[in-house]
């Protein structure tokens, strides 16, 4: 997921907002569920970090359920969007 060099060794106090993100993907995946609940997962991630992400989620075995506004990140790695921009709720 990215983690090279002196990073591998950082404490996670001293990590940014998107390598603690990225380190619990990691943790995540290493416990192999089937399903993923992804809600804007390229938030405070650089563009390297966004390709490795996506790289790892065409790899991933199971079902992904996620929340993203960049049709650049998800094409082609869903299979069915939802745009829930003309959805609205009424009271």
């Amino acid at each position: 997921l990215g983690f090279r060099g002196e990073t591998v060794f950082k404490p996670c106090e001293a990590l940014s907002g998107g390598e603690l993100a990225r380190l619990r993907f990691a943790e995540i995946v290493l416990e192999r569920p089937n399903l993923l609940f992804l809600d804007e997962p390229t938030n405070h991630l650089d563009v390297d970090a966004k390709d490795e992400l996506k790289r790892a989620l065409k790899e991933y075995k199971g079902s992904i359920l996620m929340v993203c506004h960049e049709p650049d990140f998800y094409d082609g790695l869903a299979t069915d969007v939802w745009d829930c921009s003309k959805w609205t709720t009424r009271l």
